[in-house]
């Protein structure tokens, strides 16, 4: 079986975990990475992966319809069993749709985040709700019952896995200082979504009755920085790091802090809490559908009631037993890493390919 794989820059740290592990299995798996330029992260991922990058128009620019159809077809002279998009232009998608036999589309954001998505991105994963409904694949079961209640049609899903690109091309292993107090830490663009108002909430509330705790904030604000920059900077006990983290420090992070916040309004898919799980940091979910498909409360995560008064209870958890994080830690490490590793999920993929090659 032939596989082509396509992916993009933005994709960059689950793709590298798949396609690792994928090649242990398919005997033919080509891959594809598109971007904007060849920066030296995407050059070093294409020589460890022996993958081949793309360079991508922008999408405004009148001659990217004449690279994308030259993109296309060189796809297809590979004569592919099947192509599987990680990401697709709206020129790819009519193209594709031409050219190309069997194809599969991952949609990562059945629903566009509130106050989130890029025009173009936005538009694609549109055009291919409209066009391409029985191609569209998704990464996680949460989505798929979306996709369902909204179309009709059940999707294949390629549940992401535990994601270790990070541990893997770290600058340096970092450790933090035994004794010190618990840090608690966010990381991730600072969004509408991402529920941060209930985060600096429940700082506030143990800064009041004099608890000790730390709290780094690592992300770069996307909205209403004024506010949440002074917001942040009055309170002693809490950190902001307003900036694009390197992909090398990331690794690094995890490992100086101790269990990782995430207050979102909405998730379908969390690449944080996967990231989280490979380094065996607990985490502290909001209760979402997306965040249940993926933490046991109280078994490899905590999941909190979305309100700041119960995230404050549930960070009092960790700080007054401290030993909670190392028996979510040993959970993660026998349970959620077999149930959730790419090792395991392979099976599956494999699965949907077959059963797209003989419906």
């Amino acid at each position: 079986m032939k596989v082509v794989y396509v992916t993009s820059e933005s994709y960059i740290d689950h793709s590298y975990t798949i396609v690792r592990e994928l090649r242990k299995h398919i005997d033919d798996f080509p891959v594809f990475l598109q971007g904007r330029e060849k920066t030296k992260e995407i050059e070093t991922w294409c020589n460890k992966l022996n993958a081949v990058f793309v360079k991508r128009k922008r999408f405004r620019n009148p001659v990217s319809i004449f690279s994308e159809l030259g993109f296309i077809l060189r796809i297809r002279k590979l004569k592919p069993d099947i192509v599987w998009f990680n990401t697709l232009t709206v020129y790819q998608l009519f193209l594709v749709k031409l050219l190309i036999k069997k194809f599969l589309v991952v949609v990562h954001d059945i629903e566009i985040h509130p106050g989130g998505g890029a025009v173009h991105g936005t538009l694609s994963v549109k055009m291919a709700f409209k066009f391409a409904k029985r191609n569209i694949c998704v990464v996680s079961k949460t989505q798929a019952g979306l996709f369902k209640r909204s179309y009709g049609i059940e999707p294949k899903v390629f549940q992401l896995p535990i994601i270790n690109y990070y541990r893997e091309i770290a600058n340096e292993d970092i450790k933090k200082e035994e004794g010190s107090k618990i840090c608690f830490f966010f990381f991730g663009s600072i969004e509408a979504y991402k529920g941060i108002e209930a985060l600096i909430g429940a700082a506030e509330i143990l800064e009041k009755k004099g608890i000790g705790f730390i709290l780094n904030i690592y992300g770069k604000i996307k909205y209403s920085r004024g506010v949440f920059s002074e917001k942040m900077n009055s309170l002693r006990n809490v950190t902001l790091y307003d900036e694009f983290v390197n992909y090398r420090e990331v690794h690094k992070i995890y490992n100086q802090n101790d269990v990782i916040i995430l207050p979102y309004k909405q998730v379908t898919q969390c690449g944080p809490l996967l990231i989280a799980f490979d380094e065996l940091v607990p985490a502290i979910c909001s209760d979402l559908e997306g965040f249940r498909e993926y933490v046991e409360d109280g078994k490899n995560g905590i999941v909190f009631n979305n309100s700041k008064e119960d995230l404050a209870d549930k960070m009092k958890l960790f700080i007054y037993n401290p030993d909670l994080i190392l028996n979510i830690k040993d959970n993660i490490r026998t349970e959620t890493h077999g149930e959730f590793s790419m090792n395991y999920l392979q099976k599956s993929y494999i699965e949907n390919f077959i059963d797209e090659l003989n419906p």
